[in-house]
């Protein structure tokens, strides 16, 4: 898909009704609630605008999903959130002055199992799972055979009683310092304190898209975990930070995110042999959260198999049952199964944390933050 053709089906935008503690009626909703203008030309699936649609379109529902009367909270897993959503004055990375939806959510939240395991104690035990990027790379258990083959490779994680190595990387409290060399790292939980996401109401595209490499903030999943690209390499930084079976682990400063899109990691798991199963109901084609630049990203599949015109940022326009016919990120059966670039502007502060000011936000504008630029809290 070349730029003009992306920048024209991008023209789509999101805007979703946010949901008041009363939960009124939809004309109510439709008062209080900022949507995309219904003027706006919207992108059909075969390329046409709106306003160029034959008459034989007219069944088909192009309108921007603003009209649709989507409600913000309904879309999130029970206990995702811990306030309800609110719009927001905000500050896109390319200046443009907008509005954002804010969520807030808890630093370990109640929808998702945290405890892990990451890091086993010995080579006998079976902990959670890593990508190795080293020779011979893939995704793998953290078992007996991936210590060996760690050996082979010149890394002492195992001592000659067969324990591994574990160290904690900030102890719960602070930013950390990314780790020991040869250390398995498990990070101490700290559910004592609050992130808030924003997301544009509207998202504007980018002339180029901006790639998510090493630890760069992804978006926000529907369990209210935030989303982070890969994991440090353990060539880069020395140490190993488990991840847990359903790719999520512990950040130093005690938050549980995401590396993986935990709701199809199943087949990445089997595929690779690992024997483990991630107790996260696994769905592979419903949304699962939102990119940080204001697009759904869904399940790897659309209508029982994987897209084949997925541009490269894993995303295109397709039929949502949520907003209608809108560009959207698809997670992909990779390790890990994250797109790989954004094509949207991201707010400015999108992940900060109202009550912990040493908070390490990776990927982000530095530590801590406080609230958001026009953030209610």
């Amino acid at each position: 898909m070349n730029r003009f053709t992306r920048t024209t089906v991008l023209a789509v935008t999101l805007a979703l009704v946010v949901v008041t503690a009363s939960c009124g009626s939809s004309d109510e909703a439709a008062d209080d609630t900022t949507s995309t203008d219904a003027a706006a030309p919207t992108t059909t699936s075969s390329g046409t605008t709106s306003s160029e649609a034959t008459d034989t379109d007219t069944d088909t529902d192009t309108d921007s999903p603003g009209a649709t009367d989507v409600a913000v909270a309904s879309l999130f897993v029970d206990g995702a959130l811990t306030a309800d959503p609110s719009v927001v004055a905000c500050t896109l990375e390319t200046g443009t002055e907008t509005t954002c939806f804010q969520f807030e959510v808890s630093s370990l939240v109640d929808s998702v199992d945290t405890d892990g395991p990451y890091c086993p104690d010995t080579v006998d035990d079976v902990g959670g799972i890593w990508v190795w990027d080293g020779e011979d790379p893939g995704l793998y258990a953290l078992d007996a055979d991936f210590w060996a083959k760690m050996e082979a490779q010149g890394y002492e994680f195992v001592d000659a009683d067969g324990n591994i190595t574990v160290t904690d990387p900030g102890g719960g409290g602070g930013a950390g310092s990314g780790g020991t060399a040869n250390s398995c790292l498990e990070a101490t939980a700290d559910g004592s304190f609050h992130l808030q996401v924003l997301i544009p109401t509207q998202p504007e595209v980018l002339d180029e898209p901006v790639e998510l490499s090493t630890i760069s903030q992804v978006g926000l999943a529907l369990d209210g975990v935030t989303i982070f690209g890969d994991a440090p390499s353990v060539a880069d930084r020395g140490g190993l930070p488990a991840l847990d079976a359903c790719g999520g682990h512990i950040d130093p400063s005690g938050y549980y995110h995401w590396h993986f899109g935990a709701e199809s990691i199943q087949t990445n798991l089997d595929e690779a042999g690992t024997g483990l199963t991630c107790e996260v109901d696994q769905d592979v084609e419903a949304l699962l959260g939102f990119s940080y630049d204001g697009y759904g990203i869904y399940g790897p599949e659309e209508n029982g198999e994987v897209p084949t015109d997925l541009d490269e940022c894993s995303g295109h326009v397709a039929d949502t049952d949520e907003f209608g016919e809108i560009y959207h990120y698809h997670y992909s059966y990779e390790s890990p199964n994250l797109p790989g670039c954004r094509v949207g502007a991201s707010a400015t502060g999108a992940l900060t944390s109202p009550d912990n000011q040493a908070a390490s936000l990776l990927g982000g504008d530095g530590a801590g933050g406080g609230p958001p630029p026009g953030g209610g809290g």
